[in-house]
């Protein structure tokens, strides 16, 4: 696993200002959730 992963995502229909949230569990059991605004 990388240090710093990059991780790209496109998303429809988002309008500006939406909250996007991202849940992840990598092969090693650590867990991580990140929120960012479209825009």
């Amino acid at each position: 696993i990388a240090k710093n992963p990059y991780m790209q995502f496109k998303i429809r229909g988002g309008k500006a200002g939406d909250k996007v949230t991202i849940s992840w569990v990598d092969n090693k059991g650590d867990k991580r959730t990140d929120e960012a605004k479209v825009s």
